[in-house]
């Protein structure tokens, strides 16, 4: 089943939304009472941390985020993180809505608990809200030990980053989620943390929130030495090192020394526990001199067989 990709602006306000829902401490031993056998799922980390645990074969519905991870990519659709649909979520007897926790879902949501339906909305907005939101679905489905044993693994290896990418140089970089109008990222988001840990400075340090629409004269005098534009999420968009749109802006430091690169807003955009793979590619698209230069593979989408056929499909006469 072929499900609709949102924008990378669309996917983010879930981001810049108020969160509804703590993730806890991720102290103790507690168990739930009962443990859910089908989920419906609507948030892209929720499906990978089920994946990471083992739990891919208790869901029965998915959001429209696709297409990872493979073994659920033809599953029935069940809406959008702001647009659960209930009566697709009840007619497949799922026991529990994993799914982003935001005002714009608080409807739907509370509908389904009414209706017996436990909704469960994870905060992956930074770092440390996808490690507890990991600690969370753990404990809901009785993997606490597994949740935690993943959560160190991950720590280490952003840790080994970061330890890379003392003492270096910082470059100024803009990261872009949308053009038109112009959205970037900044403070308080995973991005922004991402930025931080490879060694270099988020050119909109001082924005109010996470994601914020900005001016273009903003960007120009900031001057950005590494822009990094994450705001096609067209499947057939052109990705890597090239300078495209921003090149008629000549006199900016990434322009001139070809350091604008365009990613697929999955890869960088949308946090979960792949954040290590995302932030070493962070780190190949600002430091390439000690993480090594990003290949254009790596800033694509990610793909499954689906879409793979999906891709071929289209090329044909």
């Amino acid at each position: 089943m072929k499900r609709a990709c949102r924008s990378a602006t669309t996917l983010l306000v879930v981001c810049a939304l108020p969160w509804g829902c703590g993730a806890g401490d991720g102290r103790g031993g507690d168990t739930p009472e009962s443990v859910p056998t089908r989920v419906a799922v609507l948030a892209p980390a929720g499906a990978e941390m089920l994946d990471a645990l083992g739990l891919l074969d208790r869901v029965v519905g998915v959001g429209e985020f696709g297409p990872w991870p493979a073994a659920i990519d033809e599953l029935p659709v069940v809406g959008g993180y702001d647009s659960a649909n209930v009566e697709r979520i009840l007619s497949l007897r799922a026991e529990l809505l994993l799914t982003a926790s935001s005002e714009a879902g608080w409807t739907s949501h509370q509908r389904l608990e009414s209706l017996g339906v436990d909704v469960l909305a994870l905060d992956t907005s930074t770092y440390d809200g996808v490690f507890a939101s990991l600690i969370e679905v753990g404990r809901a489905f009785d993997r606490l030990g597994e949740a935690r044993e993943l959560e160190h693994a991950l720590r280490a290896e952003l840790d080994e980053i970061a330890r890379r990418a003392e003492g270096l140089p910082r470059p100024r970089v803009l990261f872009v989620v949308g053009r038109d109008p112009m959205y970037v990222a900044g403070p308080g988001s995973h991005v922004d943390e991402m930025i931080e840990l490879v060694g270099a400075t988020n050119v909109i340090h001082d924005a109010l929130g996470p994601y914020q629409q900005v001016s273009l004269e903003t960007i120009l005098e900031r001057l950005p030495e590494v822009i990094v534009d994450a705001s096609d999420n067209r499947r057939q968009a052109e990705r890597g090192r090239r300078n495209g749109h921003w090149d008629q802006w000549d006199f900016l430091p990434a322009v001139q020394r070809r350091r604008v690169y365009a990613v697929d807003p999955g890869r960088l955009v949308i946090p979960g526990i792949r954040l290590p793979e995302m932030t070493l590619l962070m780190g190949r698209l600002v430091h390439p001199e000690i993480f090594g230069e990003a290949g254009e593979d790596e800033m694509g989408p990610l793909v499954t067989a689906a879409t793979q056929q999906e891709d071929f499909d289209a090329a044909q006469p």
